[in-house]
């Protein structure tokens, strides 16, 4: 796995649970603020993983016919 791509996740997930954090203690718009943007940085490694993917798997296609 790319290391952008699982760094993307974890700040997305860091990011998340901070958000949730800060909601529920204190700053409630800070708190939601963070648990967007986790949510943004989560859809981004995602899109990232499903491209990888996909170009694995042209990749594979593109050998066995060679």
């Amino acid at each position: 796995m790319n290391p952008v791509t699982l760094a993307l996740a974890v700040l997305g997930l860091t990011g998340f649970a901070l958000g949730a954090v800060l909601t529920a203690t204190g700053p409630f718009e800070m708190g939601v603020i963070l648990m967007g943007l986790g949510l943004v940085f989560q859809v981004i490694s995602l899109v990232r993983l499903k491209r990888a993917k996909a170009e694995v798997n042209a990749e594979g296609r593109s050998n066995a016919r060679g």
